[in-house]
Protein backbone atom coordinates (compact mmCIF):
# COMPACT_ATOMS: atom_id res chain seq x y z
CA UNK A 1 0.00 0.00 0.00
CA UNK A 2 2.67 2.65 0.87
CA UNK A 3 4.02 2.53 -2.71
CA UNK A 4 1.04 2.91 -4.19
CA UNK A 5 0.65 5.99 -2.28
CA UNK A 6 4.31 6.92 -2.99
CA UNK A 7 2.91 6.23 -6.98
CA UNK A 8 0.18 8.51 -6.54
CA UNK A 9 2.36 11.21 -4.94
CA UNK A 10 4.76 11.47 -7.80
CA UNK A 11 1.61 10.88 -10.37
CA UNK A 12 0.08 14.47 -8.92
CA UNK A 13 3.88 15.77 -8.76
CA UNK A 14 4.01 15.05 -12.48
CA UNK A 15 0.53 16.35 -13.12
CA UNK A 16 1.24 19.36 -11.36
CA UNK A 17 4.37 19.73 -13.15
CA UNK A 18 3.23 19.60 -16.47
CA UNK A 19 0.37 21.52 -15.26
CA UNK A 20 2.41 24.51 -14.49
CA UNK A 21 4.47 24.49 -17.72
CA UNK A 22 1.14 24.50 -19.63
CA UNK A 23 0.24 27.62 -17.85
CA UNK A 24 3.72 29.29 -18.23
CA UNK A 25 3.08 28.35 -22.04
CA UNK A 26 0.17 30.33 -22.22
CA UNK A 27 0.81 33.23 -19.96
CA UNK A 28 1.06 36.85 -20.98
CA UNK A 29 4.23 38.68 -21.84
CA UNK A 30 4.89 42.05 -20.94
CA UNK A 31 7.00 43.80 -23.23
CA UNK A 32 7.91 46.47 -21.18
CA UNK A 33 10.42 49.73 -21.35
CA UNK A 34 11.37 52.59 -18.43
CA UNK A 35 9.41 54.91 -17.81
CA UNK A 36 11.85 57.89 -18.33
CA UNK A 37 11.62 56.04 -22.35
CA UNK A 38 10.78 58.04 -25.17
CA UNK A 39 9.41 55.22 -27.18
CA UNK A 40 5.62 55.06 -27.24
CA UNK A 41 4.49 52.21 -29.08
CA UNK A 42 6.13 48.98 -30.33
CA UNK A 43 4.70 46.87 -33.11
CA UNK A 44 5.51 43.07 -33.74
CA UNK A 45 7.65 43.93 -36.64
CA UNK A 46 9.74 46.08 -34.57
CA UNK A 47 10.22 44.23 -31.66
CA UNK A 48 11.82 40.96 -34.78
CA UNK A 49 14.45 43.75 -35.97
CA UNK A 50 15.70 44.98 -32.45
CA UNK A 51 15.69 41.54 -30.96
CA UNK A 52 17.53 39.87 -34.17
CA UNK A 53 19.37 42.99 -34.17
CA UNK A 54 18.65 44.24 -37.85
CA UNK A 55 17.38 47.54 -36.08
CA UNK A 56 20.02 48.87 -33.85
CA UNK A 57 18.79 52.51 -32.75
CA UNK A 58 15.11 54.04 -31.73
CA UNK A 59 13.06 56.70 -33.88
CA UNK A 60 14.77 59.24 -31.81
CA UNK A 61 18.57 57.89 -33.01
CA UNK A 62 19.51 56.51 -29.16
CA UNK A 63 20.88 53.05 -29.39
CA UNK A 64 18.43 50.63 -29.01
CA UNK A 65 19.25 48.18 -25.89
CA UNK A 66 17.41 44.60 -25.90
CA UNK A 67 17.26 42.23 -23.07
CA UNK A 68 16.67 38.67 -23.44
CA UNK A 69 15.46 36.08 -20.40
CA UNK A 70 18.01 33.08 -20.50
CA UNK A 71 17.85 30.54 -23.24
CA UNK A 72 15.49 27.58 -22.12
CA UNK A 73 13.58 30.32 -19.68
CA UNK A 74 9.79 29.15 -20.98
CA UNK A 75 9.31 33.15 -21.04
CA UNK A 76 12.27 33.46 -23.41
CA UNK A 77 10.72 30.31 -25.53
CA UNK A 78 7.10 31.63 -25.63
CA UNK A 79 8.74 35.09 -26.02
CA UNK A 80 10.99 34.42 -29.02
CA UNK A 81 8.14 31.93 -30.91
CA UNK A 82 5.33 34.42 -30.53
CA UNK A 83 7.63 37.30 -32.15
CA UNK A 84 10.70 36.00 -33.90
CA UNK A 85 8.97 32.76 -34.96
CA UNK A 86 11.30 30.09 -33.93
CA UNK A 87 13.10 29.06 -30.61
CA UNK A 88 16.19 30.57 -29.22
CA UNK A 89 17.47 27.08 -30.06
CA UNK A 90 17.22 27.52 -33.79
CA UNK A 91 18.48 31.40 -33.18
CA UNK A 92 21.80 29.93 -32.76
CA UNK A 93 23.05 29.29 -36.41
CA UNK A 94 21.47 33.05 -36.53
CA UNK A 95 23.45 34.42 -34.09
CA UNK A 96 26.51 32.60 -34.88
CA UNK A 97 26.49 34.56 -38.91
CA UNK A 98 25.70 37.77 -37.02
CA UNK A 99 28.94 37.42 -34.95
CA UNK A 100 30.80 37.31 -38.16
CA UNK A 101 29.23 40.55 -39.23
CA UNK A 102 30.30 42.16 -35.61
CA UNK A 103 26.67 42.14 -34.73
CA UNK A 104 26.21 40.22 -31.18
CA UNK A 105 22.58 38.94 -29.65
CA UNK A 106 21.19 41.07 -27.50
CA UNK A 107 22.13 40.86 -23.21
CA UNK A 108 20.86 38.04 -21.07
CA UNK A 109 19.92 38.95 -17.80
CA UNK A 110 18.70 36.07 -15.71
CA UNK A 111 15.31 36.71 -13.92
CA UNK A 112 12.35 38.77 -14.91
CA UNK A 113 13.17 40.84 -11.45
CA UNK A 114 16.59 41.54 -13.20
CA UNK A 115 15.55 42.32 -16.77
CA UNK A 116 12.80 44.71 -15.10
CA UNK A 117 15.28 46.71 -12.83
CA UNK A 118 17.87 47.23 -15.62
CA UNK A 119 14.72 48.31 -17.63
CA UNK A 120 13.83 50.37 -15.02
CA UNK A 121 16.96 52.23 -14.83
CA UNK A 122 18.35 52.44 -18.64
CA UNK A 123 15.81 54.66 -20.60
CA UNK A 124 16.91 52.53 -24.04
CA UNK A 125 16.76 49.20 -23.12
CA UNK A 126 12.95 47.18 -23.83
CA UNK A 127 12.74 43.79 -22.24
CA UNK A 128 9.80 41.15 -21.89
CA UNK A 129 8.88 39.72 -18.28
CA UNK A 130 5.68 37.64 -17.20
CA UNK A 131 2.45 40.25 -17.62
CA UNK A 132 1.68 39.63 -13.98
CA UNK A 133 5.62 40.21 -12.81
CA UNK A 134 5.72 44.22 -15.18
CA UNK A 135 5.10 46.20 -11.51
CA UNK A 136 5.13 49.89 -11.38
CA UNK A 137 8.49 50.72 -12.05
CA UNK A 138 8.08 50.44 -15.58
CA UNK A 139 5.74 51.07 -18.77
CA UNK A 140 3.94 48.21 -20.41
CA UNK A 141 4.26 48.51 -24.74
CA UNK A 142 2.58 45.71 -25.24
CA UNK A 143 1.33 42.18 -24.15
CA UNK A 144 1.60 39.47 -25.92
CA UNK A 145 -0.95 36.72 -25.23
Amino acid sequence: MPALANLLGIALVVAGTGLAAAAEQTAKIAVIVSRSSRVEHVSKDDLRELYLRRRRLWDHGERALPVNLPSGNPVRERFSRLVLGRSSEELVAYWNGRYFEGITPPAVLPTPAAVRAYVADEPNAIGYVPADEAGTDCRVLMVLE
